[in-house]
């Protein structure tokens, strides 16, 4: 199964698969007959977002750059459909997305290729301790902006928010732990999607969720030929 993972997010018609995979779900909101802002928004940021992280799987600091487009597309689209746990964290993989453009320059192997580090027991309490209280900010801030989301949208939102911000925080901190947080996030978010009947993100997501996998086994290959 391995094998065929990498083989796969390493076949060069693996991005353009993925792209007419979302164009595909695009299409069947009938854009041009039942046009939403939030869908055109979901669609570029769609897009952005899977160049980002195919590139981020792969460890090219380029990644960042279409995150930050990314980002600013998915978090109008999710905003416009009261998805407040998905749209918070994109204004905060943004800014990380910047930081991380400057930081990865130092840490880049002969190949421009990321050079991850394992995640220490340290971290990974500090990592527990960054769920719970994201968690928290989240439900906090959806009373403050008054978003009506019912009990189960509540719930998904409250775990995306905490598992998003804390997943990128240590992605841009480059510990290949990162990804197992992303998997567990993109099976929420899909789900989610299904719920308030967004195809467009659900299928990004879907793919995001190979693709998470796929960085998870590339980036633990980066750390054994480090050793």
């Amino acid at each position: 199964m391995k094998s065929v993972v990498l083989k796969i997010g390493r076949n060069k018609v693996y991005p353009y698969i993925s792209v007419l995979l979302v164009t595909v779900a695009f299409l069947a909101t009938n854009p041009l007959v039942n046009f939403e802002w939030r869908y055109l928004l979901s669609y570029v940021g769609a897009i952005c977002g899977l160049i980002c992280v195919i590139l981020l799987a792969k460890g090219k600091n380029s990644g960042n750059v279409f995150g930050m487009l990314a980002a600013f597309s998915e978090m109008s689209g999710n905003f416009l459909g009261r998805n407040v746990g998905a749209a918070l964290p994109s204004f905060y993989y943004f800014v990380t997305h910047i930081f991380g453009l400057v930081t990865w320059k130092k840490h880049m192997d002969a190949e421009a290729t990321l050079e991850p580090r394992k995640l220490t027991e340290r971290h990974f309490g500090i990592a527990i301790l960054f769920i719970i209280g994201a968690s928290f900010v989240n439900m906090y801030l959806t009373g403050i902006l008054g978003v009506a989301n019912d009990p189960y949208q509540l719930m998904l939102n409250n775990f995306i928010f905490a598992l998003g911000v804390t997943a990128q925080f240590l992605m841009i901190a480059r510990f290949s732990f990162n990804w197992y947080l992303w998997i567990i996030m993109n099976i929420l978010v899909i789900s989610l999607n299904i719920y308030t009947k967004n195809p467009i993100i659900a299928t990004q997501y879907a793919i995001y969720l190979f693709n998470a996998v796929y960085g998870l086994l590339e980036w633990h290959e980066s750390e054994a030929k480090k050793a």
